[in-house]
């Protein structure tokens, strides 16, 4: 029985001034997040952590300028003019937006929204899956410490969500079978211009096809619909700018067993890392929950589990997308054990009271201020100099020292530098290597390395690609050697990088 003045379907005690004041849990947990990538975690500066954000800015400049994706490279002088799979090239777009309309807080305030809305939509999910109000509350928490490893503003972040709508969506299915899989193949073709672990999608849908299989008491015969809709997806990843062969890529790619042992995002997960104990639990979590889901007859979610996990004992950057994925499905197991025990029924009665009050709250009127707010946040942060790439750990000071002098010869830096000077100098200043080790491959990489860690040929080197400029950390060997050369004199020093450039 609805009080008076209570909005139709509002149910007891949530009038239509409650339910559009008060903010939802959903809504919490997207400004929570919404502020700790963008404030409480510094998000202004360790968003712009990674130099390849730079490139990835310039490139989807580039595009909208063009209207055409780039097919060779020109941010390089070692490689430039070589054939480049911008296989990322929507999000580079996106990115390349976002800065021409806002600059670096436009790129920052993309990057947390992305970020916040997969949170959001995590809590959702785990809901809709039957999840307990309580124990999603926990994996929230769990799932901003795992995934905040890789808060960066670069084009993974579009997959998290991405993947989630797979999962979502094959869920409702099961559920109650409709259209939703009709909107799958669209979803992956997006996917497949966005980020390259597109396959995900379509894995996913197979998964869930097995399991009806398995269990083949479907009169509906979901498993068909489920299989035709992870083959129609799997085909409509082919539109993208370079069909098959961008799939072809990255297969060469992943099997390069040199780029995954030498690429640090590629690496297995340090223990010894700041918020491990998180991504303990999380990992401990996950597997004490296969024989759970196993014996609820969840058999998609068993293999999408162990996959993940496999995926993330292997890379430390495949651990976010497994936490996106799997925290739901734990959610929804554990409150599904749950109400097995009488113990806790009472708390799950209350848990449930909660999500009625929950499911009738819109909170537009929170919504629209945390937005606001957030802007103002990023708008203070830019005038305090506490937004972009940080000073302390980019060359911020050579790059300014390099602009005003009019220096433009070739220039030698760190591969973790590349990308920021092509953003600082927006493509002006061409480098010897950045970011992208699956263009440059194996060779060009043990090249830069031979330079970088002064190893037998580094001078012939540098002669060969005329480098008429070095720019390195000054605690690197390269920086000591080159002190010592009679070939070069240093013309730039400060605490972050030093410059040296060729006399002879």
């Amino acid at each position: 029985m609805s009080v008076p003045g209570s909005a139709p379907g509002c149910g007891p005690g949530v009038s239509r001034v409650a339910a559009a004041l008060l903010p939802s849990f959903g809504l919490v947990v997207f400004a929570v997040t919404l502020f700790h990538v963008l404030f409480l975690a510094r998000g202004t500066e360790t968003l712009f952590r990674d130099s390849d954000t730079g490139w990835h800015i310039r490139n989807g400049e580039a595009i909208w300028d063009s209207g055409a994706v780039p097919r060779v490279d020109r941010f390089s002088y070692t490689r430039q003019g070589s054939p480049w799979f911008a296989w990322e090239w929507l999000s580079d777009l996106a990115f390349g937006v976002a800065h021409r309309a806002a600059g670096l807080a436009g790129v920052a305030f993309l990057a947390a929204l992305s970020i916040s809305l997969t949170a959001w939509a995590v809590a959702r999910a785990a809901l809709f899956m039957g999840g307990n109000f309580f124990l999603t509350a926990a994996a929230m928490v769990v799932l901003l410490s795992v995934t905040s490893i890789h808060w960066m503003a670069r084009p993974h972040i579009f997959s998290w969500p991405m993947s989630l709508l797979f999962l979502v969506a094959a869920e409702s299915e099961r559920q109650r079978p409709g259209r939703i899989l009709y909107g799958m193949p669209p979803a992956a073709c997006l996917w497949a211009n966005l980020h390259g672990s597109f396959l995900v999608g379509p894995v996913i849908l197979f998964l869930y096809a097995l399991e009806e299989a398995w269990r083949n008491r479907s009169p509906q015969k979901l498993w068909n619909r489920f299989a035709a809709a992870g083959v129609v997806s799997l085909g409509a990843t082919l539109f993208n700018p370079y069909g098959w062969e961008l799939h072809r890529h990255i297969f060469a790619y992943l099997r390069n067993h040199y780029l995954m042992d030498h690429i640090a995002e590629f690496r297995s997960f340090s223990f010894h890392s700041p918020g491990a104990f998180y991504v303990e639990l999380f990992l401990v979590g996950a597997i004490l929950c296969v024989p759970v889901m196993g014996g609820q007859g969840r058999w998609a979610a068993v293999l999408l589990t162990l996959g993940m996990l496999h995926l993330s004992l292997f890379s430390a950057r495949h651990l976010p997308m497994a936490a996106v994925l799997v925290l739901p499905l734990m959610a929804a197991a554990l409150t599904q054990e749950a109400r097995r025990r009488s113990t806790l029924l009472s708390l799950i009665n209350y848990s449930e009271r909660l999500l009625q009050i929950d499911r009738r709250v819109r909170g537009l009127v929170p919504l629209a201020a945390v937005i606001c707010a957030a802007l103002l946040g990023l708008g203070a942060s830019e005038r305090a100099g506490r937004l972009g790439f940080s000073p302390g750990k980019f060359p911020v000071e050579a790059a300014r020292f390099l602009e005003a002098s009019g220096r433009n010869d070739r220039l030698f830096t760190k591969d973790q530098w590349g990308g920021y000077l092509i953003y600082r100098f927006n493509g002006r200043t061409q480098v010897f290597l950045d970011g992208r080790s699956d263009f440059y491959g194996r060779e060009m990489l043990e090249t830069y390395a031979r330079v970088m860690e002064v190893k037998p040929g580094w001078e012939s080197v540098l002669k060969e690609y005329k480098v008429g400029l070095v720019l390195t950390a000054p605690d690197q060997p390269l920086a000591a050697v080159l002190h010592l050369s009679p070939e070069w004199k240093r013309i730039h020093e400060d605490p972050v990088a030093v410059v040296f450039e060729r006399s002879a």
